[in-house]
């Protein structure tokens, strides 16, 4: 009863080489190699060698051919990337309600995709959530509050690669120094958009969450910037983000 079948002592020892390869020392020399691994593992080398060329087969690590050793591989960063981004937006939902009820606007929660700001869930007063709207999809980064506040990890050079013009660098280090990022009515909606940064457990900006509001033509109230910037940070505590902790480092 107790005892693992042969497919899953199989899973458990891959599973321990993927551990193996996220360690310190393997983050820390690029990469370990079959020797070492086995050494670590306390396996024999034509064990793991098997277990890597399976583990490589799927893409779950990569071998560079000049050093010999062994990373993590795409397919496993696409997996953890998609299993973050689903528990983002369930953990959204809650957040995203309250702020669109409490302000009586609409609420998204965007990401960049491919240079361009793409709304993955969206939420209206008295309405469900509103999966993958094709209407936001492909939104340029300076037509929406969003769009500034999702770059903020990129370095001011990189930003030419937006084609975004001059002046945009400086906007986004603005949205820094503040903490949010506001985008009047340019486009006759007639609504203002008000945007703060979504971190992880690493402090990295995976998201963003906007509220879109009626334009009076006057700068959005302290207390609709402190709502938003509240639901963001409340987002991020969920997703494992300590500001405290990543200041500190």
């Amino acid at each position: 009863m107790g005892e693992s079948s042969p497919q899953s002592a199989g899973l458990r020892r891959d599973l321990e080489v993927l551990t193996e390869l996220a360690s310190e020392e393997s983050l820390r020399r690029g990469g370990l190699g079959v020797v070492r691994i086995a050494e670590r593992l306390g396996r024999e080398k034509s064990q793991v060698s098997r277990a890597l060329r399976a583990l490589e087969a799927e893409q779950m690590v990569e071998r560079d051919p000049r050093t010999r050793t062994f990373q993590l591989g795409p397919a496993l960063y696409t997996l953890a990337a998609r299993g973050v981004e689903t528990r983002m937006v369930r953990a959204a939902a809650r957040w995203m309600r309250g702020l669109a009820e409490e302000q009586d606007g609409i609420v998204r929660l965007c990401v960049l995709i491919g240079g361009q700001v793409l709304t993955l869930v969206m939420i209206t007063p008295g309405r469900t959530l509103q999966e993958n709207s094709s209407a936001e999809a492909g939104v340029p980064v300076t037509a929406t509050s969003a769009g500034s506040a999702l770059l903020l990890d990129w370095p001011p050079d990189t930003l030419d690669q937006l084609g975004v013009g001059d002046g945009f660098g400086e906007q986004v280090e603005r949205v820094r120094s503040r903490g949010h990022a506001v985008h009047q009515d340019t486009d006759g909606s007639g609504r203002s958009g008000v945007a703060a940064p979504i971190r992880d457990f690493r402090g990295i900006v995976l998201a963003a969450i906007e509220l879109a509001v009626a334009d009076d033509g006057a700068a959005p109230a302290p207390g609709v910037v402190a709502a938003v910037r509240a639901a963001a940070d409340a987002l991020s505590r969920d997703l494992g983000h300590d500001a405290a902790v990543v200041t500190r480092v």
